[in-house]
């Protein structure tokens, strides 16, 4: 079938001017920040939210160029009546979204500097008995994966009403898991947090067979990140060891952290591309490759 070449330009591929998301960063800062500017820096009106309004504030900006903007919501994920009222507060301003991404997340304890416990088999079984918590595990699924599936499901009304608006599909979802949420490593001890990304990955596809149906029609995915720009990263690397350093410390064979930009074209993929659900993509420089 015959294309006209413009349809296939960058420019048009990618095309979300005037679009209106809601992105969950937990607190303007990170990966979702990156989500949220590489959204706005394309036209399209973000709401950030978190606990933290005044962090929130720092992340606010109008684009002048693409007509985009950042916008801080405050809305408390692990808390129903705080979703609630942040989709209120966004059905008052705006008719529908075509976006909405859930970023939010915290991580666990794990075996600390001491590394793996040794010892006899009561010894080790002992440290890891008394390395967690029940409440650990409960805190951790309660902001990596309960609070996704209330989020998603509250911003159902908007993310359907886009197709009343002159968008060819409902708006869709895309949820932030994480490599540990796929690899069989504990990653230093780190189980519940490991759990809870791979639980991530189950509710993204559940959804997805779920808003499937036509009354709604609502794509759901997940991007899975390796290690990208953060506090977790080595910050002072020389250029000539980065490559080293990184094949080494983190095991990822590219041997170099993820960009912003890397990051931002995996999203905007998942933004634009009406013929995606249910997937996971990994985007992690072949971290996975590396400890298969």
């Amino acid at each position: 079938m015959a294309n006209d070449p413009t349809s296939l330009s960058v420019e048009t591929l990618f095309d979300v001017k005037g679009w209106v998301a809601v992105v969950r960063t937990g607190g303007g800062t990170g990966l979702g920040l990156i989500t949220a500017q590489s959204l706005a820096a394309n036209g399209v009106k973000v709401y950030v939210t978190g606990r933290r309004l005044e962090k929130l504030k720092d992340a606010e900006m109008q684009d002048s160029k693409s007509g985009g903007s950042i916008i801080a919501l405050q809305m408390d994920v692990t808390d129903k009546d705080s979703i609630v009222s942040a989709v209120k507060h966004v059905s008052e301003k705006e008719k529908w979204i075509n976006f909405l991404v859930n970023n939010a997340g915290v991580t666990s304890v794990n075996y600390g500097k001491a590394g793996q416990p040794t010892g006899s088999v009561q010894e080790v079984a002992d440290a890891m008995l008394n390395n967690q918590t029940f409440d650990d595990w409960i805190s951790i699924y309660k902001v990596n994966v309960a609070s996704y599936y209330f989020t998603s499901v509250a911003f159902l009304p908007l993310l359907c009403a886009a197709r009343d608006h002159g968008y060819p599909e409902a708006g869709s979802i895309l949820n932030i898991s994480s490599i540990s949420g796929i690899t069989k490593e504990s990653q230093n001890g780190q189980f519940s947090y490991n759990a809870s990304k791979a639980a991530c990955i189950s509710l993204t596809e559940q959804l997805a067979v779920d808003l499937k149906r036509p009354d709604l029609e609502v794509r759901v995915n997940t991007l899975a990140p390796g290690y990208f720009p953060s506090e977790m990263t080595p910050i002072g690397v020389e250029a000539g060891q980065a490559k080293e350093h990184f094949r080494t410390k983190w095991g990822i064979p590219f041997g170099k952290a993820g960009s912003s930009r890397d990051y931002a074209q995996a999203v905007l993929n998942f933004a634009v591309n009406s013929y995606i659900t249910g997937s996971t993509l990994v985007i992690d420089g072949g971290w996975l490759l590396a400890h298969a």
